[in-house]
């Protein structure tokens, strides 16, 4: 993840690889994640500050998958070696355990989420109908 994206902008970009809902998940934020990412997910309804053995979303590059329990979504870089594609920027890795774990993308963040033009920009070019 890098700092260069607000957390609002990760937050999108997760939604959209994904479609999770974030109300009631328990999620643990580790690394380099804005420092504004905890405030912005307690703020959807999701309980920051779970250990990473209990986090049902995980937050920050670097962690390892096997630590994570079973269904628990990593967001973060580019998945490992021999992850395989659920669909578009999602991928599916088994661990030694046999858990399965999810790696969302968000390398490419920036393109998902609008983050180009600039933090809460958008396109609203006829948007409204001024008769």
């Amino acid at each position: 993840m890098t700092r260069l994206l607000s957390a609002q902008a990760v937050i999108q970009a997760l939604l959209r690889r994904t479609n999770l809902l974030m109300a009631g998940k328990r999620v643990a934020v580790a690394g380099d994640a804005p420092p504004e990412l905890a405030v912005r997910l307690r703020a959807m309804g999701a309980r920051p500050g779970a250990p990473l053995h209990e986090a049902d979303l995980v937050f920050g590059a670097g962690v390892d998958p096997a630590a994570l329990k079973p269904g628990a979504v990593l967001a973060g870089g580019p998945p490992p070696e021999g992850a395989q594609r659920v669909r578009e920027g999602v991928f599916r890795i088994v661990t030694a355990s046999g858990a399965e774990v999810f790696v969302a993308d968000l390398t490419g963040a920036a393109d998902l989420t609008g983050a180009a033009d600039g933090p809460g920009v958008a396109d609203l070019t006829g948007a409204v109908d001024p008769s």
